[in-house]
């Protein structure tokens, strides 16, 4: 009965993925026109005959200022800055564990989020939404990458934050880096129990920062504005290449990227797909 209900599971699964490859082969031709049409803008120059349609807004990363997180005042040496925040929550039986904060999940609290620094030398604002993916190499942060002042201030202003290290990370968080090990499967017998019950609700804040010294420019594709870039609202699968320099570039490093997400798509769908009606012909 289990292996049956796996195997319906599968065969639903792999037939939204083999929809969605599906209806990216369909899609991909008109995709492909749009980028073609799409105006291809070097100055980072506003055109109000541009109003309203997709552009592609080549951008040089050295453009880019470092980032912060607005939200608590802090100020870093990387473009792009991941906050993560976990809490100790307690299940209300006997598992006691950290659980990161998504935004999607509570607006209202302190949450993960990505912090991205301003481009410079262009007219246009752009959305950070068209930055999310962006690439490059990520590093957990320590104590020398912070500033003390900025930490200070932080600390003054929200009472019983402080800075914790542990494992070689530094920490913003209310309770003590003795409650950072991994607390899973904690049960009301163990002999810190009460201690560990104690500090539910703490939280802990840590930070990844990405430099992009591997990345010298980005095409940005979006819908013009005003003067801002925002997510377009056709071209819904791409909002940036890396290392583009040229309309030509950009084309094939699309055409490169399609073939390889749809016959990939269709490959795992299929093999879903067949997983799913070798479990329900066994049972």
């Amino acid at each position: 009965m289990i292996k049956k209900l796996i195997g319906v599971v599968l065969i639903l699964v792999g037939g939204f993925f083999t929809f969605a490859a599906t209806k990216a082969v369909f899609a991909n031709p008109a995709t492909v026109n749009q980028l073609e049409e799409a105006p291809f803008i070097t100055d980072g120059k506003v055109d109000p005959a541009n109003e309203g349609k997709d552009i592609i807004l080549l951008v040089s990363t050295d453009l880019i200022d470092n980032a912060e997180d607005y939200e608590l005042g802090l100020r870093f040496k990387y473009p792009v800055i991941h906050r993560e925040v976990e809490e100790l929550k307690y299940d209300g039986v006997d598992q006691i564990k950290w659980e990161r904060l998504y935004s999607f999940n509570n607006e209202e609290a302190l949450t993960d989020e990505v912090f991205f620094g301003n481009i410079n030398g262009l007219e246009y604002e752009v959305d950070s939404s068209l930055l999310i993916s962006l690439g490059g190499n990520s590093k957990q942060l320590q104590r020398a990458d912070y500033n003390n002042e900025d930490l200070q201030a932080l600390f003054d202003e929200i009472q019983g934050l402080r800075a914790e290290e542990y494992n070689d990370i530094l920490y913003i968080t209310d309770t003590d880096s003795r409650y950072f090990k991994n607390c899973d499967e904690k049960k009301a017998s163990d002999l810190l129990w009460n201690d560990y019950t104690e500090q539910v609700g703490a939280i802990r804040i840590s930070y990844r920062g990405t430099v992009v010294d591997n990345i010298d420019s980005i095409a940005l594709i979006g819908k013009q504005a005003g003067n801002r870039l925002e997510k377009s609202d056709t071209i819904d699968s791409i909002s940036f290449f890396e290392n583009i320099h040229s309309k030509e570039e950009l084309m094939k490093e699309h055409k490169k990227t399609s073939v390889f997400g749809i016959g990939f798509g269709l490959i795992v769908s299929i093999a879903l797909l067949l997983s799913g009606v070798f479990l329900i012909v066994k049972s």
